[in-house]
């Protein structure tokens, strides 16, 4: 009996050092979910970049199409791109909106400031932007120094530019009927130029998206026509409108899905240089 009574009090002994254990690793765990910084991002853009840049954990809510990658298909929305709900960004309780401002409307950022909202707001329409804003956020929000992925997608885009030695004029389309071209100053016409090419559009024409005519284009043969799209149909629309202005020039068509390049993250770094090499 007296043996017994001995294995019941160390039993229980044990249990308990087990559940102060346990509550102490619950308290760590909850110390740090509520030290981590709570943030919302107002488009897929934004939501893919801070997943690249170690932070995708923090994103307590985000813009419609935040799909990349597979972990952001899972964080509750706020609304669509344009026209994100100020109340389901106040209703998630965030410390900081990061606010693409190449696709939120402004007054957006007017509301959530009046509220007292911390936003951040970011605009990259080149490499070299991606890379400055991608070192503002890490020091300015999640206070880190040098990191070591962002250096890794500028070493290696270094190389990238280094080893590709081929030059090429292009047209850039978003959207081959009714024909809308991408503009010198976005991000993806910036990449395709540091990597080799020509944008035939002129450099003052200031729209990210201007509408282009057949007259135009018939001026303006480029030797690579790319197609930005979702689907293998677009790219063979384009390919019959190049037959059609072009008839006796054979133009390189050329395929860029969105879900690579649509956004302005190091995906679009980490892809083209694939499709240059294999296509041209």
């Amino acid at each position: 009996m007296l043996h017994a009574k001995m294995r019941t009090v160390k039993l229980t002994a044990v249990f308990k050092s087990y559940a102060w254990l346990a509550i102490a690793l619950w308290l760590g765990f909850s110390a740090q979910a509520l030290s981590q910084t709570r943030i919302v991002t107002t488009s897929p853009a934004m939501t893919e970049l801070i997943f690249q840049l170690g932070h995708g954990q923090q994103i307590v809510g985000a813009s419609q199409f935040s799909d990349y990658p597979e972990a952001a298909r899972t964080i509750p929305r706020i609304g669509t791109l344009f026209l994100p709900s100020v109340e389901k960004i106040l209703a998630f309780s965030p410390d900081w909106v990061f606010v693409d401002r190449e696709a939120t409307p402004k007054n957006l950022v007017t509301q959530l400031e009046k509220l007292k909202m911390n936003c951040l707001q970011v605009s990259i329409q080149s490499v070299s932007k991606l890379f400055e804003e991608s070192h503002r956020i890490l020091k300015q929000i999640f206070n880190e120094g040098e990191n070591q992925q962002v250096l890794k997608f500028e070493n290696q885009f270094s190389t990238n530019q280094q080893q590709f030695n081929k030059h090429y004029s292009f047209i850039l389309l978003a959207w081959p009927n009714p024909m809308y071209a991408i503009g010198r100053h976005t991000f993806l016409s910036d990449l395709l130029t540091q990597l080799g090419g020509e944008n035939l559009l002129q450099p003052n024409i200031s729209a990210s998206y201007p509408q282009v005519s057949e007259e135009w284009l018939i001026k303006n043969h480029p030797e690579v026509l790319f197609i930005l799209g979702d689907s293998e149909e677009q790219k063979k629309q384009t390919e019959l409108l190049s037959q059609k202005i072009w008839p006796r020039r054979k133009t390189k068509v050329i395929y860029l899905p969105s879900e690579k390049f649509a956004r302005t993250s190091f995906t679009a770094l980490e892809f083209l240089p694939q499709i240059l090499n294999r296509e041209l």
